[in-house]
């Protein structure tokens, strides 16, 4: 197990790699130097996407097991981001963990005894807030009764540190935004955008940790080159992003105003999710990887990236396509 990554950052191979995070990782590992990227396609345009990127697609998806161990075998670093996000509970969450469970197997295959990184990805969302409000760290304990049991998945991948494989885990934070993507931001500014208002709950004082995409992309690849077996890192820029703050900002940008509803009255303009994720108290703190890995975010934050940045012509877009059904009636 003390057999380092080859320092001229070989091949790599990436699941999730035409994904959100996947896409910066690609570019960023192209660019700091690895030889070649070797990113998980499911599709001709994503074969499409990697190839536009530099990367080299290989087909296949998390059930390919033939193919996930072929690949990590051959790689000198393997980052596992893809994930079955199925938020409708249409695909029960035990067939989501045993997929993932058995794409983990399959590459540690290829990989135990040898030195070189399995790096997973998790979630800081899922840990108890401090009691007092405070930051917490990677020593959080684990929700009682999540909404999702994600934290299975890092606890089973974690488990292969004892069978000779040197994995660690990456948790990200609740808000990974940047590029105009991610998942939960857009989604407020569409359902903002529909209504007319950007809402938030009560006094709106709940706190949300938060990365860009690039920090986020950066954090992997040092993990690829530094972590040890058993590593957790906390994924985080700012953990003081309150939900009316954000609500605000995502006003000022499509121009609506921003109000304070009842969890009651949010639940019915936004359904379930989007009150839940917003309610929900998380202030993951990253110095160990800071500490540990030398990483430092270095971006934008949420709220300047939302009113002055990447979200600008994402808002511009919405209230365009607003306008032209309100005309439409």
């Amino acid at each position: 197990m003390s057999r380092p990554i080859p320092t001229n950052k070989g091949r790599l191979f990436l699941t999730g790699a035409t994904g959100y995070i996947g896409r910066v990782v690609t570019e960023l590992a192209l660019s700091s130097g690895w030889r070649s990227i070797h990113g998980l396609s499911r599709t001709p345009s994503g074969d499409t996407i990697l190839t536009n990127l530099g990367a080299t697609p290989v087909r296949g998806d998390l059930s390919r097991l033939d193919v996930l161990r072929r690949e990590s075998a051959a790689a000198d670093a393997v980052l596992h981001l893809a994930f079955i996000h199925d938020f409708s509970g249409a695909t029960p969450y035990s067939d989501i963990l045993a997929t993932d469970a058995a794409a983990v197997d399959a590459m540690a295959d290829g990989l135990r005894g040898t030195g070189k990184p399995l790096v997973i990805s998790s979630g800081c969302a899922l840990v108890e807030a401090d009691p007092a409000g405070g930051e917490t760290d990677e020593t959080a304990p684990i929700m009682k009764n999540p909404p999702l049991e994600r934290m299975k998945a890092e606890a089973y991948a974690l488990r292969l540190k004892d069978e000779g494989v040197r994995v660690s885990a990456i948790r990200l934070a609740p808000f990974v935004y940047g590029r105009g993507g991610s998942g939960f931001l857009p989604m407020l500014l569409q359902q903002a955008a529909v209504l007319g208002e950007s809402l938030y709950i009560e006094a709106g004082a709940t706190r949300s940790t938060d990365v860009h995409v690039d920090d986020a992309a950066r954090m992997y690849l040092l993990a690829a080159e530094k972590a040890k077996p058993g590593d957790v890192f906390n994924c985080t820029s700012s953990t003081n992003v309150t939900s009316k703050e954000l609500a605000e900002a995502i006003g000022e940008v499509l121009k609506v105003l921003a109000r304070s509803v009842s969890q009651e009255e949010a639940v019915k303009k936004l359904g379930p999710f989007l009150p839940m994720i917003l309610t929900h108290e998380n202030r993951s703190a990253s110095r160990r990887a800071m500490e540990q890995l030398g990483w430092q975010p270095k971006e934008v934050d949420r709220l300047t990236d939302t009113t002055r940045g990447s979200y600008v012509a994402v808002a511009e877009k919405l209230r365009s396509d607003s306008s032209q059904k309100t005309a439409g009636l």
